[in-house]
């Protein structure tokens, strides 16, 4: 992957303020929702990095068309939808995983049980087309409406696979995209959706989105046996516990050096052997080939963003890529 520079000002995003209003004001509604508007409000408070966001506003400022008086609060409303979107996602795969900690933070789930925090997660999904209606586009909410299908598809997807060591690259690729690519796809292409670019622009921002989720999650299988809990904000090795096949497992299972070394790896796998699957993986170095993966998919990403002129905000969408990749949690 080609140098950047690493200033810290990249992320410094225009507007983001205004976004964090819009996220804390929507749940300030009837004192009979009094309770759940606390647990929406402790997962948006939660310490998030807002990345989803900050792509929405990067992108609308970087395109050629975007007129701050008349698009910018709307934009804010869809960044800010989008993160409500996320934050919905997130409560409700706490639940599925029964995750004790989010961002080092006990989920709700563990502090107010799961009908609670499932009540949580559909009452942020309504919030979330709240903030949508205020940017009055069909086009978006199609948009959103292909998201969420896809979202699901992806829980289905990791359900139908749970445990499979069989598992193609190609059905893991297409797991975490519609886990977690078409979230980034939806914040790098709305902008340009709803102030009517062409689609020789929304397209490429779409697959910049798509290769940026690809990457991100690449880079969050890895850290799950790589970080420590303190830097990762949650107990490290859940994948393996929840029996979800990720790519390091896919690549230490492909590589290892003999018969007896791979049916040593399965039998780890399915015993939930951290240690022998973490010694698997060093082994075969698949976190080197995982991280070479994910370089490549930010590559991609970063090659989308030639259809928009030099700017801050395209050099802040570049930052992303590279952000994604090289981090400890």
């Amino acid at each position: 992957m080609a140098a950047h520079s690493q200033a810290s000002n990249k992320l410094d995003c225009p507007s983001l303020d205004r976004v964090e209003e819009l996220l804390n004001a929507t749940y300030t509604d009837h004192h009979l929702e009094t309770h759940v508007n606390a647990m929406c409000q402790y997962v948006i408070n939660a310490g998030g990095k807002r990345v989803r966001p900050r792509i929405t506003l990067f992108s609308a400022y970087a395109l050629p068309h975007f007129n701050k008086e008349l698009h910018l609060d709307k934009v804010c409303h869809i960044g800010a939808a989008i993160e409500t979107l996320h934050a919905a996602t997130l409560i409700h795969d706490d639940v599925i995983d029964k995750a004790p900690l989010r961002r080092g933070k006990p989920t709700l789930n563990e502090t107010d049980g799961n009908h609670a925090a499932v009540l949580a997660g559909d009452y942020m999904f309504t919030r979330c087309f709240n903030l949508l209606e205020k940017a009055h586009d069909f086009d978006i909410i199609i948009a959103l409406n292909h998201t969420l299908s896809q979202l699901v598809v992806g829980e289905l997807y990791q359900l139908e696979n749970e445990g499979d060591i069989n598992l193609s690259l190609d059905t893991y690729y297409k797991t975490i995209y519609a886990k977690t690519g078409v979230l980034f796809e939806l914040a790098a292409s709305a902008p340009a959706i709803f102030i009517k670019e062409d689609n020789n622009l929304i397209e490429p921002l779409r697959e910049y989105g798509r290769q940026l989720g690809i990457a991100f999650q690449i880079k969050d299988d890895m850290l799950d046996y790589s970080a420590d809990a303190q830097a990762l904000g949650k107990d490290p090795g859940t994948d393996l516990a929840d029996h979800r096949i990720t790519l390091p497992v896919l690549v230490a299972i492909n590589n290892c050096h003999s018969d007896e070394e791979r049916k040593q790896l399965l039998k780890d796998i399915e015993e939930v052997n951290l240690s022998g699957v973490k010694a698997a993986i060093e082994r075969t170095n698949a976190l080197q080939i995982c991280e070479q993966e994910a370089m490549k998919a930010a590559d991609r990403a970063i090659d989308c963003l030639k259809v928009l002129s030099d700017s801050s905000y395209k050099e802040s969408l570049i930052y992303i890529c590279h952000k994604a990749v090289d981090r400890a949690h």
